[in-house]
């Protein structure tokens, strides 16, 4: 495993020493090829998805650890502006450092290409919400305790996600073994920090979100508030909706300006649905404010049931 030291240092050294050249030749990687950083080689599997920052595919290392290499697209724009997306997201990663947050392994250009090289977790929480006959309801709790401190972590230190939902929470699987006991343990993790940006410079109008994820905030400013973690409190109570309600919400600009997201949690039978409501609110004065109240009132409901 590559040490954080090691990797911001590579980062600086990046930073200093890769000059522009013509022409690039930008290009994705293929399943089977090994990319090689230093004396370290990484094998590319299947490919996993296609976000609006990066292509990401499996892939593994010498030692045989599953890995993601996330190859950041260049999208017509020009090197230097995809260089340093990279490098902030490759920053980003280095600084939020949580057991409840994807762990970087490696960051690194080949081939005028740009990798992240990250761990690989057993599948997105998407997975979950949609199985038919799972009770993903009895998972919310855990689900919320591990989200809101990787959360709690992100704000204070900062920072912002704003793009929280079904495909960018994982679900990390375990076995633990104890004399005659075997069982699996999961835990869940933040992915994907590609919007995440300072919170002194989130601009409403600056955010690219996914209609059904867009807070009123960034709708309507001017009604609803200023954009702040806040966001990350509402999008958590989606995903927490989510849960309840087994599929995504997919709810238009003009239901969630008119408080629809609210209505439907407030409407559900959930214990858990009021403490949702709250954090959906569209007011972000009257919002739950931080990650942490959130767990707490949700804590209070689990310990009281």
């Amino acid at each position: 495993m590559i040490s954080q030291d090691a990797l911001q240092k590579g980062v600086s050294v990046l930073k200093r020493t890769i000059t522009v050249r013509q022409p690039r030749r930008f290009r994705l990687p293929e399943k089977g090829e090994t990319i090689s950083h230093g004396d370290r080689n990484y094998r590319i599997g299947e490919k996993l998805g296609r976000g609006g920052f990066g292509v990401v595919y499996e892939c593994s290392d010498e030692w045989g650890n599953a890995l993601v290499a996330k190859v950041i697209l260049p999208h017509d724009r020009p090197y230097a502006e995809v260089r340093e997306s990279w490098l902030q997201e490759a920053g980003k990663l280095m600084d939020l450092r949580h057991p409840n947050i994807t762990f970087v392994r490696d960051a690194f250009e080949h081939q005028d290409t740009f990798y992240l090289i990250i761990e690989r977790c057993n599948f997105p929480l998407m997975q979950v919400i949609t199985s038919i006959g799972l009770d993903a309801e009895r998972w919310l709790p855990y689900v919320a305790r591990d989200v809101l401190q990787a959360l709690d972590y992100i704000h204070a230190h900062g920072y912002i996600h704003k793009d929280l939902h079904p495909g960018n929470v994982f679900v990390v699987e375990s076995r633990q073994q104890a004399a005659f006991i075997h069982r699996i343990v999961r835990s869940f993790k933040i992915g994907d920090l590609g919007l995440t940006r300072l919170e002194t410079d989130v601009r409403a109008f600056q955010t690219r979100l996914a209609e059904w994820m867009r807070p009123p905030e960034i709708i309507d400013p001017r009604t609803f508030g200023a954009s702040g973690r806040q966001i990350d409190i509402y999008q958590a109570g989606l995903l927490l909706l989510s849960l309840l309600l087994k599929e995504i919400p997919y709810f238009t600009s003009d239901e969630i300006v008119e408080g629809i997201p609210q209505q439907v949690a407030q409407d559900h039978a959930s214990p858990y649905a009021p403490v949702i409501a709250r954090a959906l609110r569209r007011h972000v004065e009257w919002r739950t404010q931080t990650a942490l109240e959130f767990w707490r009132e949700l804590s209070a409901v689990t310990n009281s049931s």
